[in-house]
């Protein structure tokens, strides 16, 4: 254990066993970065995630980059200059913070991403396996053209999960001859408008459209909103992350007719978790943790009112369908 662990380990003791006369409790100073926190999945995480530090007693401080990687990084290299105990990055490419990271481990400060990607360096990212989720969402998309027709993939292929979700979508879809790709890369930040601008304009000039797969459900709603305003009633979305957002959106009907949801406030809630373990000494078993998906479908879209129970779900088409 290095020695700034050490330290923190013992404050720790003190602070619930007592100790020497004059020795006081020091709380753990969290020092959070974002490059978009207000993305709906990755706020969602971050709150989740600072909400549980500060139960525990931390002290956190939360650096929002606005679509700003360098501030992000720069933020992040300031909480460990000025002491911080360990780093939580949500959903910033880890592929970007290579300084920090670096930076972090010559200082001793455990560094621990949710969503940004394996680096080497890092306690671990917690996430889930977005190649695969890629692969379903595409597969469910596959089905329901019955393996032809126009497909918008709508993506942003900078962050790491991103990226890997595409793939995952490529793989399927590059297998079936009869469907036609129009790829898009969508502008970060600025991403809600500027994937309602392109799919209008896509509609307007491309009258085959047949399905879009949205990388992530912040889009999948303008993208729906585009196609709603085209009168345009058999084009579909299909997507990923599971924002309430969405998941309404398929219970009422309309474009959406799917996402594969994720857990993300115990993706944040785990962050935690790992790093209260690593400074105590103990490292997860594996760099990467993934936490089960469910596919949310109109078959299977929860109540009004209620969550996506993760702990009883489906994440396959046919396990909703009727005996």
């Amino acid at each position: 254990m290095n020695e700034k662990l050490i330290a923190t380990s013992f404050a720790t003791l003190v602070g619930l066993f007592g100790g020497t006369a004059g020795a006081q409790e020091t709380a753990v100073k969290l020092g959070v970065v974002s490059v978009n926190y207000n993305s709906p999945t990755i706020q969602i995480q971050t709150d989740a995630a600072i909400a549980k530090a500060e139960e525990m007693g931390w002290e956190v401080e939360l650096f929002d980059g606005r679509g700003d990687q360098v501030a992000t990084n720069n933020s992040a290299i300031g909480f460990i200059d000025r002491g911080f105990d360990a780093i939580l990055n949500t959903a910033s490419a880890n592929t970007q913070m290579s300084a920090v990271i670096a930076h972090a481990n010559e200082n001793n400060v455990p560094f621990v991403s949710t969503f940004s990607g394996l680096v080497p360096g890092i306690i671990a990212d917690i996430g889930s396996n977005n190649t695969v989720d890629g692969a379903i969402a595409a597969t469910e998309l596959v089905g329901r053209l019955s393996g032809q027709g126009t497909v918008v993939v709508l993506n942003w292929n900078v962050l790491p999960a991103l990226v890997e979700r595409q793939k995952g979508v490529e793989a399927v879809l590059n297998e079936y001859p009869g469907i036609e790709q129009i790829k898009i890369e969508v502008k970060v930040p600025g991403q809600v408008d500027d994937t309602y601008n392109q799919m209008t304009n896509i509609l307007l000039s491309n009258p085959d459209i047949d399905a879009v797969v949205a990388g992530w459900d912040e889009i999948a709603i303008p993208a729906a909103r585009a196609i709603s305003q085209s009168g345009n009633e058999d084009i579909f979305v299909v997507s990923m992350n599971g924002d309430p957002e969405t998941v309404d959106a398929i219970r009422t009907g309309g474009p959406i007719e799917l996402t594969v949801a994720y857990d993300v406030p115990r993706m944040g809630t785990t962050a935690i978790d790992v790093i209260a373990d690593a400074l105590n000494g103990t490292m997860p078993s594996t760099a990467l943790l993934t936490l089960k998906p469910c596919l949310v479908t109109q078959e299977s879209v929860p109540a009004a009112g209620e969550s996506v129970n993760f702990a009883d779900c489906q994440l396959f088409s046919g396990e909703t369908a009727p005996e």
